[in-house]
């Protein structure tokens, strides 16, 4: 257990420090870029906040069986990639088709106002690309690219070979170029 999200982990299940105090600092580090990746996979801010305070919620029971064996992060995202899979099939059963409305908007880097409303294109236009890829694209990339987990450690989340996510990935950033189309510079990792 080396990352400072493990220690924390091992002082509460030793008993040095509270689960309340522990889920206080691992809720701050964590909370924006888990309602982002729950957002990703939802598609719905009223889903993605159900997502993250479930997630939470299973962390704190669940703090006794975290064995470092895994990264803290791969195992927090296992944790809320399985509450997100059961919030959204509970969603489809009880709506029937859940509605794609757009992606979780992205802090802008610059506060100038053209490069603002750049960036806001831009994103959006890339929100919608994730959005029309399958979902075990959609996964890999929001994991891998906007998460920016390792390899290692999205596969930890997936349950995949990296084989298999190499190769999910290559297929999600080919779709990702032709849907972004002009978007999509030299420059660009996708």
């Amino acid at each position: 257990m080396g990352d400072a999200d493990a220690e924390l982990v091992a002082a509460v299940r030793d008993g040095r420090r509270s689960a309340e105090e522990v889920l206080a600092t691992l809720y701050w580090r964590h909370a924006e870029r888990v309602w982002r990746y729950a957002r990703y996979f939802s598609g719905n801010d009223d889903t993605a906040a159900e997502i993250v305070q479930e997630s939470f919620l299973r962390l704190v029971r669940n703090l006794g069986h975290f064995e470092g064996r895994a990264s803290f992060s791969t195992w927090l995202y296992t944790i809320v990639r399985s509450v997100a899979i059961d919030a959204t099939t509970r969603q489809r059963k009880t709506r029937g088709n859940v509605e794609e409305d757009a992606m979780a908007r992205l802090p802008a880097k610059d506060d100038e106002p053209l490069h603002e409303l750049i960036d806001s294109e831009t994103r959006a236009a890339v929100r919608e690309a994730v959005g029309k890829l399958p979902e075990n694209e959609r996964e890999a990339i929001v994991l891998c690219e906007l998460q920016d987990l390792s390899l290692k450690d999205a596969c930890g989340v997936l349950g995949w070979s990296e084989s298999r996510l190499k190769v999910t990935l290559y297929r999600a950033r080919r779709r990702l170029r032709a849907l972004l189309g002009s978007y999509v510079g030299a420059e660009t990792s996708f």
